[in-house]
């Protein structure tokens, strides 16, 4: 080891990481390396008694020992950083270390704002809240299977009672042995096969129906519809 051009070669490397504002290179041969020149000058034993070598040995331990520390904190304080503005960094300037804080402390972020806007929506039942997405397109395609799924179920019901599958127009008489609810739609939303063997939808935001109440109470229990209170 050559004492003086490793020094130099590790001073270069934190001088340059704590002027820049994004990571410097950092493979794993290099990190390796570092440890080993410091553990080195750590173990290292003179053979003279000379006050003056010793005092230079002394010094360029402390010195190996505060420019390692402080170089892998400064990189340490950028992956942090990054985590919390959610920002991406490269991977092939890091050490395997490095890339599992940043991945774990981004997952952790990412879990922590999930919970939050769970709990900005606490009047949701947490059954009916499966994961809230930062991109509403996709959002919505879930909660269009999700209500599906259900109308489905539904409907699987309605057929059971009706084996022959006809699906029937229903009188006055039928009617009023049936609980209807006026609701507004607030998305866009699947049809469905009411519990009184009609068909309704599909429907656009800002729809308005008279609707079995069975059938309502899901699209209202999904906020995928709001009632009309026309008791005023």
């Amino acid at each position: 080891m050559d004492v003086k051009t490793d020094y130099n070669t590790l001073y270069q490397h934190w001088l340059k990481e704590v002027q820049e504002l994004e990571l410097t290179p950092l493979n794993q041969d290099t990190f390796e390396e570092y440890k080993k020149n410091v553990k080195f000058i750590d173990k290292f034993k003179l053979k003279t008694e000379d006050t003056i070598q010793f005092e230079i040995l002394n010094s360029y331990r402390e010195n190996f020992h505060y420019l390692f520390a402080d170089f892998l904190k400064v990189r340490e304080i950028k992956i942090i950083n990054a985590a919390l503005s959610l920002q991406e960094i490269d991977f092939n300037k890091v050490i395997e270390a490095e890339k599992l804080f940043f991945q774990n402390l981004v997952s952790s972020i990412k879990g922590f704002k999930k919970l939050r806007e769970l709990s900005i929506h606490e009047d949701l039942n947490p059954q009916e809240v499966n994961e809230i997405s930062n991109e509403p397109k996709i959002k919505e395609q879930e909660e269009q299977v999700k209500i599906r799924e259900k109308l489905d179920i539904q409907n699987e019901k309605v057929i059971d009672q009706n084996p022959s599958g006809e699906i029937n127009t229903i009188g006055s008489e039928d009617k009023e042995s049936y609980n209807y609810t006026l609701i507004r739609f607030l998305k866009k939303t699947p049809p469905l096969v009411g519990i009184d063997l009609k068909n309704y939808g599909p429907f656009e935001k800002e729809d308005v129906a008279l609707i079995p109440h069975k059938n309502a109470k899901i699209l209202l229990s999904e906020k995928f519809a709001e009632i009309i209170d026309i008791s005023l």
